[in-house]
């Protein structure tokens, strides 16, 4: 008879003692990402300053400064906002943010910005020059236009061939930002 009981519970407590563990994953996933609480409740001062939803960090390598430029380079053409770019270039002089700056006018102009839904940057070949390095890579790109007030699709998508690049990056109080940027044959 007690095999036969415990033979009758084995499937309910298997299944509590699974539900019980899933809770307890959960809790833990949820609480990992909550910053550090001071014990008066207040956020501990260690709690990092929270940043805006469309913001990469300037890269920390020369590969990662492009990955990051080419990112806030694709939201600023949503919008025609420049100011997106700025924490990824070396400063509006630099070739990058003129380049980007006479791209984002034009459209603006004509009343259009871009949606991009395909953005890869593969294939990198970085030659690292100490506070300067110059990176080879191919851009896939892909969107459509839409009307800057509207935001009614003017096209539809379209992916462009590959275009092999070339990034020059410098390195800026411990970031690399881009500097220029432009195609390659």
């Amino acid at each position: 008879m007690t095999l036969d009981r415990l033979g009758r519970w084995r499937l309910p407590v298997l299944a509590v003692l699974s539900l019980a563990i899933a809770i307890g994953l959960v809790a833990v996933i949820l609480l990992a990402g909550r910053a550090p609480i001071a014990l008066d409740g207040s956020p501990s001062p260690r709690a990092p300053t929270p940043t805006p939803s469309n913001y990469v960090a300037p890269g920390d390598t020369p590969e990662s400064a492009v990955r990051a430029f080419f990112e806030a380079f694709a939201r600023a053409r949503e919008t025609d906002d420049l100011s997106l770019i700025e924490p990824y270039v070396t400063g509006a002089d630099s070739s990058a943010y003129q380049t980007v700056a006479a791209f984002l006018e034009g459209q603006e102009a004509v009343g259009k910005a871009s949606m991009v839904t395909v953005n890869e940057l593969s294939t990198f070949e970085v030659d690292d020059q100490g506070d300067r390095a110059v990176v080879f890579f191919d851009h896939r790109l892909g969107g459509y236009d839409i009307d800057i007030d509207t935001g009614e699709p003017l096209e539809t998508p379209v992916v462009l061939p590959v275009q092999r690049k070339r990034a020059d990056v410098v390195r800026v109080d411990e970031a690399w930002l881009v500097d220029s940027f432009e195609n390659v044959p």
